[in-house]
């Protein structure tokens, strides 16, 4: 009797600590934003991604080496477990939009960052290169590769002086804004970056090699 006691209170137990966990799983997440609180009860339903061996990606002038990995944390949409979207500044009540605008809200920020993180996974799994850099992010479609290795060579220009080749980095690179929050040495870095190079000509080798085929099944007798 005393053995039976004891199981069914370990089996109570047992479901009381799962509730508990439920409970605090479920807890809102919350943005305190001067003396306001401001509740997040629907989080996004997006989590990882599988990884994506596609596309380039640079974060702040940075390359981050392939496969990539979207995750979400908290309300940061992250590749590699960079941030490259944080909705939370972004997050204000209804009232604070004037009639008629269209905001993030605690109640559609979860819809914003699932349709980001589906988005992101559809385009780099297309391929190309993606930039993302302080208050946004750009892209500049297909690259085979000759695209980073042109970012490359106006690096390596830009260190030995080139003060045109560096201008045309930051420009291409959408950076003009965002100066300020890179790393002192993000040009250097990207000039000695072997890895990317290896990858961009691997790629564009590749290319080349394919369309070279091409051609040669084209040119065939009885083609």
């Amino acid at each position: 009797m005393k053995k039976l006691f004891s199981m069914t209170t370990l089996i109570m137990y047992g479901f009381t600590c799962l509730n508990l966990m439920a409970d605090e799983i479920k807890q809102p997440y919350t943005i305190l934003r001067g003396d306001a609180t401001l509740v997040v009860s629907d989080t996004p339903k997006f989590k990882t991604s599988e990884p994506i061996p596609n596309s380039f990606v640079y974060i702040d002038g940075e390359y981050i080496h392939s496969p990539y990995i979207i995750t979400v944390t908290n309300l940061a949409v992250c590749i590699n477990g960079r941030v490259v979207t944080n909705y939370e500044p972004w997050v204000n009540t209804r009232e604070f939009y004037l009639p008629g605008r269209i905001g993030i809200t605690p109640e559609s920020v979860a819809q914003s960052i699932d349709s980001e993180c589906e988005s992101l996974v559809q385009n780099l799994t297309r391929g190309g290169t993606f930039h993302f850099y302080k208050g946004g992010k750009r892209s500049s479609g297909m690259d085979d590769g000759s695209g980073a290795l042109a970012l490359i060579g106006l690096a390596q220009k830009a260190t030995k002086g080139d003060e045109q080749a560096k201008q045309t980095l930051i420009e291409t690179m959408g950076l003009k804004n965002s100066l300020s929050s890179l790393h002192p040495d993000w040009i250097k870095r990207l000039a000695n970056n072997k890895n990317l190079e290896t990858r961009a000509t691997t790629i564009l080798e590749e290319k080349r090699e394919r369309e070279k085929q091409e051609r040669e099944r084209r040119d065939k007798p009885g083609n």
